[in-house]
């Protein structure tokens, strides 16, 4: 094994039964190409500093093509585009005087709203307009 280290210039010495490299090497840089011989030495030395992977450039869907940030989705961004859809629907159907599930707790809101309006203008009182009876009777408390 010291002939290969040899033919490619690399000093070793015999230590104990192993073989010692000498001095400190750089074998190896970074999106460089790698070569049969320093690949089969750092296999020797058990060393795989390799990593395969795909870079996407583009996404091609039904005769469109992407930038591949679309994949990129976090929880929130659906949540986010949930609650905008879902804030819509309410919009339309109170615009629309349609009920759906989304308008239901506006509709209760306005519908206790004007149950407080109606019990500050009359004299029937029920517990929840109490307070707001007492407020406007004296806005000092």
């Amino acid at each position: 094994k010291t002939s290969f280290f040899q033919a490619l210039n690399i000093p070793t010495k015999i230590t104990r039964g192993a073989i010692e490299i000498m001095n400190e090497l750089t074998l190896i840089k970074k999106d460089s190409k790698v070569g049969m011989s320093e690949s089969t030495l750092l296999g020797m030395l058990k060393i795989f500093p390799f990593s395969y992977g795909l870079i996407i450039k583009q996404i091609f869907d039904r005769g469109t093509t992407y930038d591949p940030a679309v994949l990129d989705i976090t929880q929130e961004m659906i949540m986010e585009k949930f609650a905008i859809g879902a804030r819509n629907l309410a919009a339309v159907s109170l615009a629309t005087n349609y009920t759906t599930l989304a308008s239901i707790p506006h509709l209760l809101a306005k519908g206790f709203k004007n149950l407080v309006a109606i019990s500050v203008a009359s004299d029937y009182t029920f517990e929840e307009s109490a307070e707001i009876k007492e407020f406007l009777a004296d806005p000092s408390k």
